[in-house]
């Protein structure tokens, strides 16, 4: 008996290989923009000491005028509490944009990685199904700009539930999960299917397929978990649709 598709994915996204694919650039990205950040906090409160000391000094005309009329600022800016608060909340904002950036980031880099973590599913389990994966470029922008075509169509279909309490909270998903579960399974199901046999296996597995996106489109509403996870959903489809085909072989 086969593990689940969800525990076995889970297993292989425990692996080294799957982590390191989830995490580098993530953990890249807040490196680098940590130290962007830390050098601009550290510049501004030099700034602000300058100010406070000589704002003669400052090239800024303006600037050094504001700061001659309120010396009460300058007092302020000069104090060794204010600077212990001022970067103790900069540092604190400053992390947060990182992480929020180094996320998105990694989001968008993760795309480059679907047919590497497609493939090493292939190879650690089912080495003896083909992978026939032939989407080429210009199938895949037309069925790309026709899901999000589709997309649109049900947010506007969907608008008049909106007002409806409860209901919108369904509703207002309803357009995303469609967007979610017509990208995940094309760019995968891209990655093993020719296209004519990829829109058959849609056709035939739907309810089993669409079952299954559906649970990753519910942990993505879990805070982060969209985005540092797509790794794992990548695998889970893999899984999904490389048993598929084992058993129409």
């Amino acid at each position: 008996m086969q593990k689940s598709i969800f525990l076995a994915a889970l297993e292989d996204f425990l692996t080294r290989k799957f982590l390191l694919i989830t995490f580098a650039p993530f953990l890249i990205t807040f490196v680098l923009l940590g130290m962007l950040f830390y050098g601009s906090i550290s510049q501004l409160l030099d700034m602000l000491s300058l100010l406070a000391q000589n704002p003669e000094a400052i090239n800024s005309p303006d600037v050094a005028q504001f700061a001659q009329e309120h010396h009460w600022l300058a007092a302020i800016a000069s104090s060794t509490i204010f600077h212990y608060i001022a970067g103790a909340l900069l540092a604190v904002l400053g992390t947060l944009l990182a992480v929020l950036l180094s996320t998105a980031v990694a989001t968008m880099v993760m795309g480059f990685f679907i047919p590497t973590v497609v493939r090493e599913i292939h190879r650690r389990h089912y080495p003896d199904v083909s992978l026939d994966g032939g989407v080429s470029m210009g199938e895949y922008i037309m069925l790309m700009l026709s899901t999000l075509g589709k997309a649109i169509g049900v947010f506007i279909l969907t608008l008049f539930v909106y007002f409806i309490p409860l209901l919108n909270t369904i509703a207002v998903n309803i357009p995303f999960y469609y967007l979610f579960h017509s990208l995940y399974v094309l760019d995968v199901g891209g990655e093993i299917f020719k296209k004519e046999e990829l829109i058959a296996v849609l056709k035939k597995h739907r309810p089993k397929i669409m079952g299954t996106t559906l649970v990753l489109y519910l942990i993505t509403l879990i805070p982060f978990a969209g985005m540092l996870l797509q790794v794992y959903f990548v695998s889970v489809l893999a899984h999904l649709f490389l048993r598929l085909k084992a058993r129409s072989s």
